[in-house]
């Protein structure tokens, strides 16, 4: 093995320490529910419940590297001086940028405390969305980086090309979509709709309400809202179906169709390649 010489630790180290970094900082005062929309290109986005009537908003910047650490710091300062928030009475926009270019290899974390009662879109291409306690409703979509919300109070929708999803203590219905990564949505008061390419699926419900689970490649656990009725059908191509509920009509390895306490809200769960577990 090659040992490295203290001048070429030294320079890597040099090289390390210029890396820029920055933040900026703001308080916005509003009145009533808000509406965010947050996007970024890299870095995530976390949105926790604040105090009511006012919205803080931190932005944490650093250099990526494979760019020029003298141009990549004049656009942190540039971001520093004029950050991208928009307030339009209890619309707040953060992260729309004019160009592009005031990005190329800069990472931005968006991190929010904003009042209960509020709403929220956020994009980010690459890193994880968290958003908890607020109101909602919460439509959250992540290209590379998983998406983590937690008692939202009314409806929450969740897309993720690779990352796993995570959803508890929803107080309305769930939509989630991953093509690569796992889905758990647990505690659910509404209806639940989730599909997944490749990734387990874990769901269960406090309300009745429709449930519709599609999983390729993966196993799904699903646990109905207790003591009530439901009009179930599910199938495994690949994989075996278990269930102590009592299901009056079709019973086999791997197809499962009949009512559940006399009947209700339909329950739809197909796997491909997987087992099936219905409590």
């Amino acid at each position: 093995m090659r040992l490295l010489t203290p001048f070429v630790l030294l320079a890597a180290a040099a090289a390390f320490a210029q890396v820029p970094e920055g933040r900026f900082e703001r308080t916005l005062r509003v009145s009533g529910p808000v509406r965010l929309d947050l996007i970024t290109d890299s870095g995530g986005i976390s949105v926790a419940r604040g105090e009511p009537g006012t919205v803080q908003i931190r932005g944490i910047l650093n250099g990526r590297g494979g760019a020029d650490p003298g141009e990549v710091e004049r656009r942190i300062r540039a971001l520093e001086q004029n950050p991208p928030i928009e307030q339009t009475g209890n619309t707040i926009r953060v992260g729309h940028v004019e160009s592009k270019k005031l990005l190329k290899g800069v990472s931005m974390r968006l991190e929010v405390l904003a009042p209960p009662d509020s709403s929220l879109v956020a994009r980010a291409d690459s890193g994880k969305i968290r958003v908890e306690g607020i109101e909602g409703p919460v439509d959250a979509e992540a290209d590379s980086g998983g998406i983590v919300a937690a008692g939202i109070g009314s409806k929450v929708r969740a897309v993720t090309d690779s990352g796993g999803i995570e959803i508890r203590r929803v107080s309305g219905p769930v939509f989630a979509r991953a093509d690569s990564g796992g889905i758990e949505a647990l505690e659910v008061a509404g209806a639940i709709d989730v599909e997944t390419d490749s990734g387990g699926v874990r769901v269960s419900q406090t309300t009745p309400a429709p449930v519709r689970v599609e999983v390729d490649s993966g196993s799904a656990e699903v646990r109905l809202a207790p003591n009530a009725g439901y009009t179930l059908l599910a199938r495994s191509d690949n994989g075996r179906i278990d269930t102590e509920l009592t299901v009056r009509r079709t019973t086999s390895r791997n197809r499962v169709e009949g009512t559940i306490r006399g009947g209700g809200p339909r329950v739809d769960i197909e796997v491909d390649s997987g087992n099936v577990r219905i409590e």
